[in-house]
């Protein structure tokens, strides 16, 4: 008896199918184009078109994520008849398809259109029916709930309290189908392609509709010329070829593979196998169970050493060369890949003949997430013949003590006013750059001086003064690379080494941006700066090299300030 209802909805839907494919009846008529017309074309605009996914077979997207349905092929039919070009996209709202940058939105009923967009001819033309959850009776469904789409009208006597919307008509399908609602109504394409797709089984459907639709191309911007151009191409379309093009959209349907499927078909299998994982999961529970007691009675005397002590304990066994974890260590660092982590570095050292000795430092992930420093002490345990038998260590966690000696040398690099490197760094780093600067490459030196910096100060105090300086380290920082050394020397002096650079120009170029960006950062007090440059010869020294520079910042100033001038 189930079998014979199988059979007679799946007839059915055939039946419907076919029938949708006879109501198509778009009017024929000779398209002639006017010169203005063709004009727009020859163009080559392309010409972006978008709608609604989920709307299958009318427009969808298939699973490779191609667009298809009988509203694309009509575009390509039009695409062939004048040589327009289209560029398909589809979007999961309807608000997203109103919002886009389109020219065109495609596959358009009347009833879900904005009050001021302008629709072509219709191409295609179809009824809606009546999708009711078959636990219903499809005769009472006035205080039941109705999925909508989101967009789109209620069909008049569809009260407002009883609708419930969703994105997509596939979506209010499954809705109907799950129990999430109701009823529906949909055009009689879309319900029987979804139908045959998702192999609905708790959806009846009912021929009989509340309106009839009317498919057309709305456009999202004025555009009188492709109007007529799309609606003498609808009008020149042969019925026959119509029929057509619904056939081949309506007919390329791909069923979906659901759990409900896969159960019929290979219900014992499955069950078959769940029963063999949860007998192989329960033998391997009770072996670790076993294996858990054994290696807790083992290791007790360790836990409670590492208890009590609160350290983070390990073994080493020379022999075996087994590492063993204290509990506290084990929380520590969390999960198997940070232990496994722990367990190389630990093993990489003690496994050497000097196993009394302090490890050095190593960086270790914790369970937070976080990486921590840890330094290991350890001492060997002997056995009765003198050798060494295992080696017992603790890890001293001093992530915070290194942490606060980093920043405290970084402080004591940094200029505190301008974040840049301070007078002693900056020549530390130079002296480093210029002793291991390669014989074939060559660096440069740039020396900035702050012009008329005294009267800033005179005149607008001390802290607007402060004010400039950090702008003008600001100007440095976005001028030059992350890799040159940028450095305050003294009050209102800067300094800049350049390695590697590849020409004077370059050097002659980044010190025009910088005198530029700095103008126009401090541009209420018109700062300006001198800058004097010396390109790395034969000098050995910072102070070499910054003498050179420092003489042609002299020339800078000698001649009026705000220039760039190079070192003889």
């Amino acid at each position: 008896m189930k079998i014979n209802k199988i059979k007679t909805k799946r007839i059915m839907l055939i039946i419907v199918l076919f029938s949708l494919i006879l109501v198509a009846e778009p009017a024929k008529a000779d398209p002639f184009l006017t010169k203005e017309e063709l004009d727009y074309i020859g163009q080559e605009n392309i010409i972006k078109a978008v709608s609604l996914h989920g709307g299958a077979p009318i427009q969808y997207a298939d699973t490779n994520g191609n667009v298809k349905g009988i509203s694309k092929e009509v575009l390509e039919e039009i695409c062939n008849m004048s040589g327009l070009v289209f560029e398909y996209q589809l979007y999961g709202t309807l608000d997203e398809v109103f919002n886009s940058d389109a020219d065109i939105t495609f596959g358009i009923p009347n009833n879900y259109t904005t009050d001021n967009m302008v629709l072509s001819l219709p191409y295609l033309k179809s009824q809606t029916i009546l999708y009711v959850n078959s636990s219903l009776d499809s005769s009472k469904l006035d205080d039941k709930k109705y999925a909508a789409v989101k967009g789109s009208d209620l069909p008049e006597g569809i009260k407002k309290e009883t609708a419930i919307y969703f994105d997509t008509r596939e979506a209010s399908l499954d809705a109907v189908e799950f129990g999430q609602a109701d009823y529906g109504y949909g055009n009689s394409y879309s319900v029987a392609f979804y139908t045959l797709q998702n192999n609905y089984k708790n959806i009846i459907t009912v021929p009989q509709g509340k309106e009839s639709r009317e498919y057309c191309i709305g456009f999202l911007k004025d555009n009188e010329i492709l109007l007529s151009i799309i609606n003498k191409s609808i009008e020149a379309f042969d019925e026959t070829h119509m029929k057509t093009l619904v056939l081949n959209a309506t007919t390329q349907i791909e069923r979906k593979i659901t759990l409900p499927m896969i159960i019929d078909s290979y219900g014992i299998q499955i069950f078959g196998f769940i029963l063999l994982v949860m007998a192989v999961l329960l033998l391997s529970f009770i072996h670790n169970i076993r294996a858990n007691n054994q290696l807790k009675i083992q290791n007790e005397r360790y836990h409670i050493l590492s208890q009590t002590s609160n350290e983070y304990l390990y073994e080493y066994y020379v022999r075996t060369k087994h590492l063993e974890l204290s509990k506290n260590c084990i929380q520590l660092f969390g999960n198997v890949d940070n232990l496994s982590e722990l367990v190389t570095q630990l093993e990489n050292v003690l496994i050497n003949d000097d196993l009394e000795k302090t490890l050095p430092i190593i960086e270790l992930p914790t369970t937070n997430g976080d990486k921590g420093l840890f330094k290991s002490v350890s001492s060997p345990i002997y056995d009765d013949k003198g050798k060494i038998y295992s080696v017992i260590g603790k890890l001293i966690d001093i992530s915070k003590e290194e942490e606060e000696k980093q920043e405290l040398i970084k402080k004591s690099e940094i200029d505190g006013l301008t974040g840049l490197y301070n007078a002693i760094t900056t020549r530390r780093l130079i002296t480093e750059r210029i002793i291991n600067t390669d014989l074939k490459k060559t660096g440069a030196l740039i020396s900035i001086d702050c012009d008329k910096f005294k009267a800033v100060n005179d005149t607008y105090g001390h802290l607007q003064g402060d004010n400039v300086l950090i702008n003008v380290s600001k100007a440095i920082s976005r001028t030059f690379r992350k890799n040159d050394i940028l450095g305050r020397i003294g009050g209102d002096e800067f300094c800049i080494y350049m390695q590697d650079i590849i020409s004077k120009e370059l050097v002659a170029l980044k010190s025009q941006q910088l005198m530029d960006l700095i103008l126009e950062i401090n541009r209420d007090l018109q700062v300006t700066v001198s800058i004097g440059i010396a390109l790395l010869t034969d000098e050995k020294s910072y102070e070499d090299l910054f003498k050179k520079s420092d003489t042609a910042l002299y020339e800078a100033k000698r001649k009026g300030g705000d220039l760039i001038e190079f070192a003889e």
